[in-house]
Formats: C-alpha cells, sequence, structure tokens
C-alpha cells in the first residue's frame, strides 16, 4: 500500500466528514490508500460519521496531537504516512502530487500548502504568512513543516521514534528538522489543502504570540509548550500560558 492518511481527533464531529469526504474523492487509487482515524474517546460523533465513511478507527486514551498520530502511525500499513488534520480537506489531486514528489529514492518528507477558507483577514493573514515562512526556511535548508497536510516516508519516521510527545506544540516543526538529517525534504505547492482558521477565532493575538514564542523557544533552546488545549477548550487568553507553568 502505498500511502496510510492518518487524521488525529477528539471531538470533531463538525469537520471530519467533510475530511473524509475530500480523502474518498481523491484521483487516486483507492487500493492504494487507506484512513486512520487516531480518535481520543470523543464524546460527540466524531467516532460514528470515521465509521460512516469507511475510515479504520484506533482508539486511545491519551489525548495530544502528537500521541494520536504516533498510534495512528504504529497501525499504519503504508510505505508513506500522510497527516492530515480534521479541520483540513484536500484538492482532489493532492495525493497524486505527494506522490509525484515521492518518486524520487532519495526524498523523505513532502509538505503540501494549507490555504484558510475563514475567519477575518488577521487570521487568514497568519495561515498564509505560515507558510511564506515555511517556503522561506526551506530555501535556507531548515525544513520547518506544519503537521497539518504533510507526509513522510514510514521508515524514516519509525528510525526517529515519531512525533515528540512532550511537545504540545512545535512537535511538527521538531520532526521535519530532525528527519531532514536522513533525507531529501520537499515542499509541494501545488498540492493544496484547505484548512479552518478556528484556531484564531477567540483569542487570536494572544494564541499567534503563544505559537511564536514557543516556536522560537524551540529553535534556540530545543524546548517547548507541554500542553496544547482544543480552543474551544481555552476560556480567557491567559489560560494557554497558565496551563504550561511549571508545578
Amino acid at each position: 500500500m502505498r500511502f496510510s492518511i492518518i487524521i488525529p481527533t477528539y471531538n470533531e464531529q463538525e469537520y471530519i466528514e467533510r475530511c473524509l469526504q475530500s480523502i474518498f474523492l481523491q484521483e487516486f487509487d483507492k487500493k492504494e490508500f487507506e484512513v486512520i482515524v487516531s480518535d481520543a474517546l470523543s464524546e460527540d460523533e466524531t467516532v460514528r460519521l470515521a465509521l460512516s465513511h469507511s475510515a479504520r478507527v484506533v482508539n486511545t486514551t491519551k489525548r495530544g496531537i502528537a500521541h494520536g498520530r504516533n498510534i495512528g502511525a504504529q497501525n499504519a500499513k503504508g510505505e508513506i504516512l500522510l497527516f492530515v488534520d480534521a479541520d483540513v480537506t484536500l484538492t482532489p489531486d493532492f495525493l497524486s502530487r505527494i506522490d509525484k514528489a515521492f518518486q524520487s529514492p532519495g526524498t523523505i518528507a513532502v509538505t503540501g500548502k494549507a490555504i484558510p477558507v475563514d475567519g477575518n483577514a488577521f487570521a487568514r493573514m497568519v495561515y498564509r504568512s505560515t507558510y511564506l515562512l515555511v517556503n522561506v526556511f526551506h530555501f535556507f535548508g531548515m525544513p520547518l513543516y506544519p503537521g497539518l497536510c504533510v507526509a513522510y516516508r514510514a521508515a524514516a519516521f519509525g528510525k526517529l521514534g515519531g512525533f515528540r510527545e512532550d511537545f504540545g506544540v512545535a512537535e511538527d516543526l521538531d520532526l521535519s528538522k530532525r528527519i531532514s538529517q536522513l533525507g531529501t525534504c520537499r515542499v509541494d505547492n501545488s498540492a493544496r489543502a484547505y484548512v479552518s482558521t478556528r484556531r484564531l477565532q477567540r483569542h487570536a493575538f494572544s494564541t499567534v504570540l503563544f505559537h511564536v514564542y514557543h516556536d522560537l523557544r524551540y529553535l534556540l533552546f530545543g524546548k517547548s509548550a507541554r500542553v496544547y488545549p482544543k480552543s474551544e477548550e481555552v476560556r480567557s487568553a491567559r489560560d494557554l500560558w497558565k496551563m504550561n507553568r511549571q508545578p
């Protein structure tokens, strides 16, 4: 099997159906990919919707996006692991374009480009700026790929132990940076996905500042936040910071 598409979830009933529909509408041989929903005991209709769309569901009692991705990878059969967030939809040619980028044996990581589909001007600017920086860092030889729509060769992923589960954020940047030592990493801006800006619909400035601070902290000192809750669980602009204070 060529691809295992892994989607970590927790209470994603609002988004998971559109995500799965876009995957099963791919212009790619359906026998050459599987879809794994790695669910952290959702309390809504996420699992039912996933099963109704022919996804395989793997349950885990531990929350955390890094853990969810790793559990999905442990149950995957594909030679390439494609990680997609639940609020992402893929263009019909996404898999074909990623597959083409992996034709070179030395390629071990490929990211597409996520484009915001909702939110205000500030939220859309943040997401567009993120992928502008992805291209800038890539140009200078430092792959720093968001986990929204990124693919890795399963063998290289396993060799490094996957995503760091002690990181609440920057776990995706960390993996792409580490895995770049094993082969070639590529950016394909023509492999497009669409993403919700829901994480910036509340406390946008504080959320952006939180990410910038911890991304810089990772790049400079190799450290990051321990916790990153769902946006619905953040009641005030200070909650993200409070949750990451050392006990």
